[in-house]
């Protein structure tokens, strides 16, 4: 079992999930989202990605899954939103900028109320601290896990932790079930990862 296998088997009945990843940890990205959610053939995938067209994303999480999910949707700009989707079957929603949180938040509404088996991923949130106030983004991801964890839906949000500082770092910690923890050792030739987790009492 590898260690991103250990650390999810820990974190299963974890609502909501803080997955802190370095980029350099990125290439890792399937086996981890695939882990997190574990086995589960009927996915309503929602995301919020600002760093790969539609497309791309949809892939990722079609191998990630083990199989297409039941229904997805992503929040993007316009920008990242032109690729072509052949057959793929994903509706695609925009904002004008990652800082528009408020748009973000009305573009998922009708997805989270509709579906009953709903998946939201946020890739990444460190995308939306470029743009805008760390207590905006705050109450955004505050006010989207509590509506998670009320409809029993699941959420996993990436940060990276090497261009956050600690404090903004400890304070998105507070508002997950799980924290999930990716550490890659470059020392001594190909780089290894390590995970670990931190589940929120009660």
């Amino acid at each position: 079992m590898s260690s991103i296998e250990q650390v999810a088997s820990r974190a299963e009945g974890a609502s909501t999930a803080l997955v802190l990843r370095p980029q350099t940890a990125v290439l890792g990205d399937v086996e981890c989202k695939g882990a997190i959610v574990g086995e589960s053939a009927d996915v309503e995938l929602l995301g919020v990605s600002f760093s790969q067209p539609p497309a791309v994303w949809y892939d990722e999480w079609t191998e990630a899954l083990g199989n297409a999910p039941e229904a997805a949707a992503v929040i993007t700009t316009p920008e990242l939103a032109g690729g072509n989707l052949d057959d793929r079957d994903i509706d695609v929603e925009t904002v004008a900028s990652p800082s528009n949180l408020t748009g973000i938040g009305v573009k998922s509404t009708p997805y989270l109320s509709q579906w009953d088996d709903a998946l939201t991923v946020v890739e990444s949130l460190t995308v939306p601290l470029r743009y805008t106030d760390t207590q905006s983004v705050y109450k955004f991801v505050h006010v989207l896990t509590s509506r998670l964890q009320a409809t029993d839906a699941a959420g996993q949000f990436y940060l990276d932790p090497a261009v956050e500082d600690e404090r903004t770092v400890e304070l998105f910690k507070t508002l997950f079930d799980a924290v999930v923890e990716c550490e890659v050792d470059t020392d001594g030739g190909d780089p290894t990862v390590e995970w670990s987790v931190t589940l929120r009492d009660g």
